[in-house]
């Protein structure tokens, strides 16, 4: 592909994170393979229900004295957090391209917007600021803010850095834990992500890392001492975290994927907007939730059609389009 790798030797273990260093795991084994060549990542083990059990009990033991940490004391390990992922982005980019495919740009471009998040969730001191309202004579009225305890983050494979840190930064900066189950097809950049928090100072058991598969998540989401979850991922499997969570007392924040259309009127600037459409539907390989997967056209809008094409039988693989997760997603592309 032309696309730079780091060696297997130099590439983080598929390991589970807890108190700020690998545990030993027992269930089900996955071979890793990069998409990128074909080059095997290493073997995922992934945690039994017995040992997510034990990551949620060192996640609550630490939510005692994290919750009550102050807030602008919880923000400075994002600081630092933000300044490692910054120095070591190259790094990371290229962990993101052996394990999921993306280019290098793309890889760069996810943990970038990754970031953004960060640098938002280092406001939390403002953010979260309780107020006082005189809503009588006499009568005030006071708000607080208080976290829930542990919360756990599933996410997809289309972006190892991006999806995660949509989630922890938040989360940890308002007073929670956190527990990450990243997809069992991409589990080596948040082990990087979690060896940079913690060399940014995070306390141990705030942020872990528990690799596995469908039973992992079942866990996670029957656990009496999880107290919400995150997922982003397909819709069935949305749905099906929505109601096996909620059934279970938590609150969910669960985001399925799209179908998204793209209408071109007989006016559209023909260049612009075929470099536009082929952004959409071609980015990332078209494995995202905001890729184009529907063109109408309206009218004569042949140039646009002939822009499409041509941006397509131009690019290359590597450099301007990356790979297809694995074979199963290339079979069902195909018909």
């Amino acid at each position: 592909m032309g696309t730079p790798q780091l060696a297997p030797a130099t590439l983080p273990a598929p390991a589970s994170i807890a108190a700020g260093k690998p545990f030993p795991t027992s269930g089900a084994q996955t071979a890793l393979v990069s998409p990128v060549d074909g080059t095997s990542l290493g073997t995922l083990t992934s945690a039994t229900t017995e040992e997510v059990a034990a990551v949620v009990l060192q996640a609550q033991a630490a939510f005692a004295s994290w919750g009550q940490t102050p807030v602008k004391e919880r923000v400075q390990p994002l600081f630092r957090f933000k300044e490692l992922v910054e120095r070591h982005l190259a790094e990371i980019a290229r962990i993101v391209t052996a394990e999921s495919g993306k280019t290098v740009a793309e890889s760069e471009a996810g943990i970038r917007k990754g970031l953004e998040v960060v640098e938002y969730a280092t406001s939390m001191p403002q953010l979260i600021a309780g107020e006082v309202l005189e809503v009588s004579a006499g009568v005030d009225c006071l708000t607080r803010r208080h976290p829930l305890g542990v919360v756990a983050g599933i996410t997809p494979f289309n972006f190892p850095a991006m999806v995660p840190m949509w989630m922890f930064p938040l989360a940890i900066a308002c007073g929670n834990t956190f527990i990450l189950k990243p997809s069992e097809q991409v589990p080596l950049t948040p082990v990087r992500l979690a060896e940079l928090f913690h060399d940014a100072g995070l306390p141990s058991g705030v942020f872990s890392v528990v690799q596995g598969d469908r039973t992992t998540v079942e866990a996670l989401l029957d656990h009496p001492h999880v107290a919400a979850a995150a997922f982003v991922g397909s819709t069935p499997v949305a749905r099906a975290v929505h109601q096996r969570a909620t059934a279970n007392g938590k609150r969910v924040l669960a985001l399925g994927g799209a179908k998204n259309h793209l209408v071109v009127m007989p006016d559209a600037e023909p260049e612009a907007t075929a470099r536009n459409i082929a952004a959409s539907a071609f980015g990332c390989a078209g494995q995202r939730c905001m890729a184009a997967s529907v063109l109408i056209l309206v009218g004569d809008c042949q140039r646009v059609l002939d822009g499409v094409v041509g941006i397509a039988t131009r690019a290359r693989v590597g450099s301007d389009v990356g790979a297809i997760i694995n074979q199963r997603a290339r079979a069902r592309i195909l018909g």
